[in-house]
């Protein structure tokens, strides 16, 4: 699958032309269908524009099925709410909604994006020095034209690694940033260094971000049900799911339960609760209510009524209603009005167990980096191995700051960490390059220091990780998504906790 073929196939689609089907994997190739292709199996929805797959919480494949009004809808809130039509850079795979977005709004504005030069053989797929050359000339051409782009977490911790590809990326209107759990650190860094990042929030099933700096899209619907998990509607949304036979293609619709009911999930405009539990999770602590789900994840009801249920955990922040979004954005100029913002705590299905307690290992990943950076360490993630006794406890998995180390501008940790999220190459979830990873132990002096940091942040008991190894590099997926399935294995694969 070439970005070309993509590129001509995304505008035939805007044209009116076939509907578009994106493989599986990168190196796939991309197909496209008519109308006869598609089976409504006795649902109101018509044939979609684009399908992709996607896992989902349950691990198995299936299609996500956008039609072309929600995928301008979306594309169109983000031109209004950054600096208008622009320039695109692409660095993203376009089998993900998050590369395939950056090419249909780059059409939309009149021009193709730029992308990434391929890897040389044997080079990382991800280079911040080689993304800085490429950005640089698609500025120039730009002239006064806005410039985006849209990165994940480790291609960001990569770029701002190296001064000079740093001060490049600073240069663009905006930087759209997601795809995986964003550490506030990496934020201070960006931001110290010029980088005008812009938060986002969203998935296949809403045709990418639909909230940004955690306000959503003016049209978007969020609400928080009694779980804890975070529910939307508007039209961004997929119209739902489709069984996918591929050869020949053949697509059919997967019917949805009805909606809930009104009152079962609140917002910040009304309050309400839905007469079970409080509406709201006022922070990790209270995840234990997340073994309760009212109701089954995915699409509800069909048409305009249709929510998603999804499967991550959000609750509202009051305190952050000052109505900004990026540097870049056109909020950030004209004001967004006292609006609380939805605060993303990370994935249900993410908890992990120890002692009797749900613990987000997001929010051990928060307060444990900033932790680890000044003992030599650039990247953290908090996994978990069986234990006898606690059912499970935490692992953190440690990348050494290579970079700094060896004074090098060059990427951290073992090389290829980054080109699992970047454009060419392998995107497979060892990001270490194919290489099986052996954990090593950290020293018991780095360990006690991370256990005391912790727990000065008030983060105790289970929620302290009882043991920490250095990993060359994270296990991530293929848009730079931490692999926690891999990461389990590494630290099941860890040594023995002593004590």
């Amino acid at each position: 699958m070439t970005t070309h073929s993509t590129v001509s196939a995304v505008a035939e689609m805007l044209a009116g032309g076939p509907g578009i089907l994106l493989p599986r994997e990168r190196s796939g190739a991309l197909r496209t269908f008519g109308p006869a292709a598609y089976d409504p199996a006795g649902t109101p929805r018509p044939a979609p524009s684009l399908v992709l797959f996607t896992s989902g919480s349950t691990g198995t494949p299936k299609g996500v099925a956008l039609g072309r009004d929600a995928l301008v809808a979306s594309a169109r809130a983000t031109e209004d709410l950054l600096s208008g039509p622009g320039r695109w850079h692409l660095c993203l795979p376009v089998n993900h909604i998050a590369g395939l977005q950056v090419v249909l709004r780059a059409l939309l504005a009149g021009a193709p994006p730029t992308v990434a030069s391929p890897a040389p053989a044997g080079a990382p797929a991800f280079d911040p020095q080689r993304f800085a050359d490429d950005l640089a000339q698609t500025l120039r051409a730009a002239g006064d034209a806005p410039v985006y782009t849209s990165l994940v977490p480790t291609q960001l911790t990569r770029v701002l690694q190296s001064p000079k590809s740093a001060q490049v990326l600073a240069r663009t209107s905006a930087v759209l940033l997601g795809g995986a759990s964003i550490s506030p650190r990496l934020l201070e860094r960006a931001a110290d260094a010029g980088v005008p990042i812009v938060r986002t929030y969203g998935m296949s099933e809403t045709a990418g971000g639909c909230v940004y700096d955690g306000l959503p899209f003016p049209e978007v619907d969020v609400r928080i049900a009694g779980d804890g998990r975070i529910v939307l509607a508007g039209p961004v949304l997929a119209d739902g799911y489709v069984r996918v036979d591929e050869d020949p293609i053949s697509l059919t619709a997967i019917p949805h339960p009805p909606a809930p009911l009104e009152g079962q999930a609140d917002s910040p405009a009304d309050g309400r609760t839905d007469g079970r539990t409080d509406c709201r999770v006022d922070g990790p602590a209270d995840l234990d209510r997340a073994a309760d789900l009212p109701l089954a994840g995915g699409f509800h009801g069909e048409g305009p009524q249709r929510v998603l249920v999804t499967s991550d955990l959000g609750r509202w922040d009051d305190s952050a209603t000052d109505g900004r979004l990026g540097d870049g954005s056109r909020q950030a100029a004209e004001g967004a009005g006292e609006r609380p913002r939805i605060d993303v705590l990370g994935r249900a299905d993410d908890v992990i167990v120890t002692g009797g307690e749900n613990v987000s290992p997001h929010e051990v990943e928060t307060a444990l980096l900033p932790l680890a950076e000044p003992l030599g360490y650039a990247e953290v993630l908090v996994t978990a191995r069986a234990d006898e006794e606690w059912g499970e406890v935490l692992v953190a998995l440690l990348v050494p700051d290579t970079a700094r180390a060896t004074g090098s501008e060059g990427s951290a940790g073992a090389g290829g960490s980054a080109g699992s999220a970047g454009s060419g190459g392998s995107h497979g979830s060892d990001a270490a390059g194919g290489r099986a990873q052996r954990p090593v132990p950290v020293p018991d002096a780095v360990l006690e220091t991370l256990k005391t940091g912790l727990r000065s942040r008030g983060i105790a008991g289970p929620r302290v990780p009882r043991f920490a190894v250095e990993v060359d590099a994270l296990p991530v997926k293929s848009i730079g998504k931490p692999d926690r399935a891999a990461a389990r294995t590494l630290g099941e694969a860890a040594p023995p906790v002593d004590g």
